[in-house]
């Protein structure tokens, strides 16, 4: 019985990215990179808060799904393998979306500071979650909510693996990550990830998670486009689920890094292009 794991203890649907840790580093990067007349603008309409406070809200008010649930799909968006172009209207996720619409009402000048403080803190959020490679999904296991596989020891999935899993496991605050993150980066790269706009650092995200995935444990007929690890319809044996741990986290972990200050860094572009 062991063996056999059910699959509804494994994953959930719902699609949380980088966990509080990394929501708040992402916010503290950002403030690092605002413009002073920014900075002051958002301590007024936040009323003190700091982005690294208010970077978890929109996971938080998931606990009320009769005010929320509309904002539930804001998360996360598809982007099949094989597809050049990006169609949210094919995808239940509206992730891109989503950030553009909040970036125009804090843009408008007509807009009352109850919208913005509310666009702010999901823009926050969702600029990270962007970021986080498996928000940006392959339509076909959850944001690899329903990829099963061992990380030191323990079963879990490989969603939860990025969303908090590797972060956790080095065991810092987000002080200390935003401080690690922060360091040894010169201008000119700080430069080019300043560069594109919200397709192109999904398009990032897509080609990253490609490379995330680890390969089947057990020979399957089926191509790994399909892997037997990331079965829905039915349970997944244990044997048939990779075994991850310092190899994976060592090879991961400075990608994690990076797309946290990535999000960050461009954050903070946002802010001070459209406030």
């Amino acid at each position: 019985m062991k063996a056999l794991l059910v699959i509804g203890l494994l994953f959930t649907v719902e699609a949380f990215a980088w966990g509080p840790t990394g929501h708040r580093a992402v916010g503290e990067i950002a403030t690092k990179f605002l413009e002073p007349s920014i900075r002051l603008k958002l301590q007024t309409l936040l009323k003190g808060d700091s982005l690294a406070r208010v970077a978890n809200w929109p996971d938080e008010i998931k606990s009320e799904p009769q005010t929320y649930s509309s904002t539930y799909n804001w998360h996360y968006t598809d982007w099949a393998d094989d597809a050049h172009d990006h169609d949210e209207t094919a995808s239940s996720g509206k992730l891109i979306g989503s950030i553009n619409e909040q970036l125009k009402v804090l843009k408008d000048p007509t807009s009352p500071d109850d919208k913005k403080v509310f666009a702010i803190k999901f823009i926050v959020h969702l600029v990270g979650d962007l970021h986080m490679p498996l928000h940006v999904g392959n339509g076909t296991d959850i944001g690899g909510n329903a990829c099963k596989v061992i990380f030191q020891g323990k079963a879990t999935n490989l969603h939860a693996l990025w969303d908090e899993g590797m972060i956790d496991f080095t065991k810092l605050s987000f002080t200390e990550l935003t401080h690690f993150i922060s360091q040894g980066k010169n201008v000119s790269q700080v430069q080019a990830w300043r560069k594109g706009d919200v397709i192109d650092w999904a398009r990032e995200s897509k080609e990253l998670r490609s490379q995330i995935y680890p390969d089947n444990v057990v020979a399957s007929p089926a191509p790994q486009s399909s892997r037997t690890y990331c079965r829905m319809d039915t349970p997944v044996l244990e044997s048939e689920m990779p075994r991850l741990s310092y190899e994976y986290s060592y090879k991961f972990v400075p990608v994690v890094e990076q797309r946290l200050f990535q999000a960050g860094l461009r954050l903070a572009m946002l802010l001070n292009q459209n406030m």
